[in-house]
């Protein structure tokens, strides 16, 4: 069986392409028919987990199951309505893409958000050849839990210690590390501090090349002697 030196497994909101404002304007008008708990900080706080634990967050109570239904489709159906006028990748990403498929490295996608919303992205910006995997957290423990990420590396045919998690969210950088993985603190929705993460990337404007030689570095050392 082939050996796998490294397999990078991406986050989307936030990390790929900037979706913040859009997922709060359009939770936001989701729940414009009934008072909530729901405000820009609170959201922000809990930025990068699946629906099924934010909505309760959201909303203050936990709610029953139809109006959880009616109001995730509501959201997700104005996100995905909007999202190719409204967002974009990252400048600077479609780079790290290519270089990490010329390296031969397996990437994939592994996102709290639904299936449809992550297809959706890969399509409307022209990225879904570069993945192997394209992971959805929908019906998955929600993010610290590892669940998500080792799912993906499950699907890759890597083992978690040769995976690299690029992650915006501080509960995506501790399910990185509950999966035995090693993480990328990526600065945008989180003012990440030095330790939070393996490693803090500003953006994607630079070389990739230094970067990977850091984490290649970091998973032999982390090899059992």
């Amino acid at each position: 069986m082939e050996t796998i030196h490294l397999a990078v497994l991406w986050d989307m909101d936030g990390t790929i392409l900037d979706t913040l404002d859009l997922h709060y304007l359009t939770w936001k008008e989701a729940f414009s028919d009934r008072p909530t708990r729901f405000s820009r900080e609170l959201f922000r706080a809990n930025f990068g987990g699946n629906n099924r634990s934010t909505v309760p967050i959201y909303l203050g109570y936990e709610p029953d199951e139809a109006y959880y239904q009616h109001v995730v489709a509501l959201k997700e159906n104005l996100f995905r309505e909007q999202m190719a006028e409204k967002t974009q990748l990252f400048p600077g990403i479609l780079d790290w893409f290519a270089y990490f498929a010329r390296l031969g490295a397996k990437q994939a996608i592994a996102s709290s958000a639904m299936l449809e919303n992550i297809t959706k992205v890969v399509d409307a910006f022209g990225i879904r050849k570069y993945f192997d995997a394209l992971v959805p957290g929908e019906d998955l423990p929600s993010k610290p839990a590892p669940d998500i990420f080792l799912r993906a590396a499950q699907l890759l045919g890597a083992p978690p210690a040769r995976c690299v998690v690029f992650e915006d969210s501080i509960h995506g950088i501790n399910a990185a590390k509950a999966a035995g993985m090693v993480s990328v603190g990526v600065a945008g929705t989180t003012r990440f501090a030095p330790g939070d993460a393996d490693f803090l990337l500003d953006d994607y404007t630079q070389d990739p090349a230094a970067l990977t030689s850091k984490i290649l570095a970091l998973m032999d050392s982390r090899l059992p002697a």
